[in-house]
């Protein structure tokens, strides 16, 4: 939660690469970091079956990107930023509906409690017009594929190494972000050094150290816990924003974040 939160402090600096170039760069910076990684500490290769199952979830990953960062032009960053967050939601269901497991109810609460912390840091600026009816789509929907591709990651990641895991994962993000980047046609190169400084750090801090540590713990986890960990980036990013850029934490961030991290904490104590 500490890595991801920085990607929005991060982006910031980058205001001059677009959205679709920033998921790119991140994921490509992160599969090629892994790749290296394995070049030194020979990694066993996936199984054909384990390897369309990872494609599949760096497809998903890929489109979540893109359709976060598209909510977030058609929609408020208070909607985008709260509804982008609730895969832990889709994963619950899916989990209890499709592969019938029973949660225990203190992770119900957790959960619960989370979700609730969260909407109270946005509630003030939350906007259901209709003007942002497409926009808060987009972020549900995001969500959903995040949630889908952290159960891929689980049923993977039960018999294949993080390392072997991510690097496939990512690789195949970056590809669905690099189609995506010329069916839009956007530009992916032709930045700065400072800015592709910027964009190798995203591929380092919250893709390496934060999704990579997800995949590490959702081979351990419910996906749910491990899904509802992103809940935590507004409250640390806006402690970041506080530091870096001097702005204000508001009464909202206050008592939402104390929220949202209880609930963390009380999903944590449970497996």
């Amino acid at each position: 939660m500490l890595a991801v939160s920085t990607s929005p402090i991060i982006a910031r600096y980058l205001e001059n690469v677009p959205a679709v170039a920033i998921s790119f760069w991140r994921m490509a910076f992160g599969a090629l970091i892994l790749w290296i990684i394995s070049f030194f500490r020979k990694q066993l290769p996936l199984t054909a079956i384990n390897r369309n199952k990872t494609l599949l979830g760096g497809f998903l990953l890929g489109i979540h990107f893109a359709l976060f960062f598209g909510s977030l032009k058609l929609t408020t960053i208070a909607n985008a930023t709260f509804l982008g967050t609730l895969a832990p939601i889709f994963t619950f269901f899916i989990e209890k509906y499709f592969f019938k497991r029973k949660h225990n109810p203190t992770m119900v609460l957790g959960l619960s409690v989370a979700i609730l912390g969260a909407f109270i840091i946005v509630a003030n600026q939350f906007d259901f017009s209709s003007d942002y009816t497409l926009g808060n789509l987009l972020a549900v929907s995001c969500s959903l594929f995040l949630g889908m591709a952290f159960i891929i990651s689980e049923n993977v990641r039960k018999s294949v190494a993080n390392i072997s895991y991510s690097r496939t994962l990512f690789s195949s993000a970056a590809i669905t972000l690099l189609g995506i980047s010329l069916l839009t046609a956007t530009p992916i190169t032709g930045f700065s050094p400072y800015e592709f400084g910027g964009l190798f750090l995203l591929g380092l801090i919250p893709t390496i150290f934060g999704h990579g540590f997800m995949n590490y713990a959702v081979g351990f986890v419910s996906p749910t816990i491990v899904a509802s960990a992103p809940m935590g980036e507004p409250i640390l990013a806006t402690i970041w924003a506080y530091f870096l850029f001097n702005e204000v934490i508001g009464t909202p961030i206050l008592i939402g974040g104390g929220f949202t991290l209880l609930g963390l904490i009380i999903l944590t104590r449970k497996k």
